[in-house]
């Protein structure tokens, strides 16, 4: 057995994601900053990795439970058991203690969606330089239906304004055409001849630069989106994924099929799309309660 402290633990994994698994930068912050807050938790116990039982693990994993979404827990204990697998094979420890965790059940929730007036309140709070860039950045996010990650990676070699499509590469590197619809291309050509021809110094290709010419994260979206929000007098929180979630729902809604929606978002599986017929369920129980003539006697 080698020696396999946390700090030598988590130097090799990132090393094993970075250079053999050729893993996304923003895939490798998320798996290491799952595995710090796990390291930061034994530490305080004085626990090393190879002293971790299934206990142990079972238990941090209930305790982060209480503040934790159930989709990040599912999302943390596979982190783990990669992580687990990867440092048993390199410091030769035959000791996987996340073998026999007891399964975490998937709970499906339904996505929440923006009414339409809010998606036009937000659409409609822009009327500065900076804030073509920031409307350029919302209606790409809604009208294309991107994950906030494909928006910060946005590049000028996927961006065909002319013929009026995205070339997004997802999720598993799973490419896909989008339309954008003429509003839209106007927003964005707009910001991309003003405010970011102003603000660029140098070189970039990315499409979404901040006034200091430096490429958007997706820190910057999320607060971007939260004074929006604010400012358009919506209730509750905007995320990206919401706006995600709006597109999709927009499109069931208009009379798109499920296979369509499937491919615009970029799902692997349509079983990750069906959620949105829940929805759509709803929307058809809602017209058959006020149309129906039977329902109304």
């Amino acid at each position: 057995m080698e020696e396999c402290s946390w700090k030598l633990a988590q130097e090799a994994f990132k090393n094993q994601l970075h250079f053999v698994e050729l893993k996304a930068n923003h895939t490798i912050s998320s798996y290491l900053l799952d595995i710090q807050a796990y390291a930061n938790y034994f530490e305080k116990l004085g626990l090393q990795p190879q002293e971790l039982s299934a206990d142990h693990v079972q238990s941090y994993l209930e305790d982060i439970s209480m503040h934790k979404a159930n989709a990040s827990i599912l999302r943390t204990v596979s982190t783990l058991n990669h992580f687990h697998l990867f440092i048993d094979i390199h410091f030769k420890l035959q000791h996987n203690p996340t073998l026999t965790l007891t399964k975490v059940k998937k709970i499906k929730r339904l996505p929440v969606v923006l009414k339409d007036s809010d998606i036009a309140s937000l659409l409609e709070t822009h009327d500065q330089v900076l804030d073509s860039f920031n409307l350029a950045m919302i209606d790409v996010l809604y009208s294309c239906g991107l994950r906030v990650t494909e928006l910060v990676e946005l590049s000028f070699n996927q961006v065909f304004l002319e013929e009026g499509y995205l070339r997004i590469l997802g999720k598993g590197d799973k490419e896909r055409i989008i339309p954008i619809a003429p509003i839209t291309k106007d927003n964005l050509q707009r910001y991309i001849e003003g405010s970011r021809l102003t603000w660029l110094k140098g070189k970039s290709n990315f499409i979404f630069l901040k006034p200091n010419s430096k490429q958007i994260t997706r820190q910057y979206v999320y607060n971007m989106l939260k004074s929006k929000g604010i400012e358009a007098g919506i209730k509750g929180p905007i995320s990206p994924h919401k706006l995600r979630h709006s597109f999709a729902t927009a499109l069931l809604n208009g009379g798109a099929d499920l296979r369509t929606v499937q491919e615009l978002l970029g799902h692997s599986d349509i079983s990750t799309t069906q959620i949105y017929t829940h929805l759509d369920h709803k929307r058809l129980h809602d017209a058959y309660d006020q149309f129906h003539p039977l329902k109304k006697k």
